[in-house]
């Protein structure tokens, strides 16, 4: 599990709970996250939306995206610690989808056993993948083609490229990884990359 906080006006990511397994180097062919459509063709939402859904096409499944506040840290919260939040992926609202600016984020559980939707990534989400957030009755959609993916130290998650909040738009996945060292402390995070996709 992960959470990101805020120290001295500046984002930093942080591992809170459980988090997953290391993850073998030969990992399985690309988790892709596709819109609904079978094209899988994108039109760039019309304004900015509060998302409640990111669509996966493996597992089948929409995943409910749910806002995660700050706590009075800081720190972005994240999803319920219960069987249900595993799948769900926590959005914290510094920027909407289809804003055109600064970086969307998104955390996810990750869990020792390679339950959660965390791990789903960890295993399987490669570069080229596409995510799909919607808003809460589906008729906005936001499309994101994953162009990097990266692990960092714990330590050393580059805060102004991953957190920002100008520049333009960017999906941004961040999930604990590495090694367990303890409860609530592994040595890297991994993070996602993605940029818009779709024309206006």
């Amino acid at each position: 599990m992960l959470a990101v906080t805020l120290v001295a006006g500046t984002l930093v990511a942080l591992a809170t709970t459980p988090g997953p397994v290391p993850v073998p180097a030969a990992a399985p062919a690309a988790l892709a996250l596709t819109s609904a459509t079978s094209t899988g063709t994108c039109t760039r939402p019309a304004r900015a939306f509060r998302p409640a859904r990111l669509r996966l096409s493996a597992p089948a499944r929409a995943v409910r995206v749910v806002r995660v506040p700050r706590t009075r840290s800081g720190a972005i919260g994240t999803p319920p610690r219960t069987r249900a939040g595993k799948w769900l992926a926590g959005w914290d609202d510094q920027t909407r989808p289809g804003s055109g600016r600064g970086s969307v984020v998104l955390v996810a559980h990750t869990w020792p056993d390679g339950s959660a939707l965390g791990n789903a990534l960890l295993r399987r989400t490669r570069v080229g993948a596409r995510l799909v957030l919607r808003n809460h009755d589906g008729a906005l959609r936001a499309c994101y083609r994953v162009t990097e993916r990266r692990q960092y130290r714990a330590d050393a998650v580059p805060r102004a490229r991953t957190f920002r909040s100008w520049g333009p738009e960017q999906l941004v996945v961040v999930v604990c990884s590495g090694r367990r060292l303890g409860p609530g402390r592994w040595t890297h995070r991994t993070v996602w990359y993605a940029s818009p996709v779709g024309a206006r």
